[in-house]
């Protein structure tokens, strides 16, 4: 009886990490530890890729840097993200503009995750674990001036399908 409970109790751990898992991985950013649903950010961001890249006619020109975003200490990069999340909701998600439906639906998906990735971030702002010193500042105004020397429409299609760019490098603060 008692190692029937017990094999219960261990089943029902097992799938409740497992809904963990699905649910979201923890990022953890400098002292700032956040959940994220990579594999929908992924799912949304695979969907989009291909058509943005076709739209691209920028192909030489990068404004999300992988080796610049690896240079971000990781106690800035909670900052970092915030900034880069704002951006993308500001500036980028605001100006993309498709005819296709599906593209349309999948940016606003996109856009209402990064709202929610926001907002827990704030949180870390608010308890102070969230900072950003000169060089990472720096490192996002010059992804921002990147963005500024194209059209609206050219630099949000840049954007876009930088995102990828964006996604490998917060999954960089995924800890196991």
């Amino acid at each position: 009886m008692a190692t029937r409970a017990v094999s219960r109790l261990l089943l029902l751990a097992l799938l409740t990490s497992c809904l963990l898992v699905a649910d979201g991985r923890q990022l953890h950013l400098g002292n700032c530890v956040i959940s994220v649903h990579t594999h929908e950010l992924k799912k949304s961001i695979s969907e989009i890729h291909q058509s943005v890249l076709m739209e691209d006619k920028h192909m030489g020109l990068r404004l999300l840097k992988s080796h610049t975003m690896k240079e971000v200490k990781a106690a800035e990069s909670c900052c970092f993200l915030r900034m880069l999340l704002r951006f993308y909701v500001e500036r980028v998600f605001s100006s993309y503009s498709t005819a296709q439906a599906h593209l349309r639906r999948t940016t606003s998906n996109l856009a209402n995750s990064f709202l929610s990735i926001k907002k827990d971030l704030r949180q870390c702002h608010a308890q102070m674990q969230c900072h950003c010193e000169e060089h990472t500042s720096h490192t996002f105004s010059v992804i921002q001036a990147g963005f500024e020397k194209l059209s609206q429409k050219e630099a949000a299609v840049k954007a876009m399908g930088e995102l990828d760019c964006l996604l490998d490098w917060m999954d960089s603060f995924h800890h196991f």
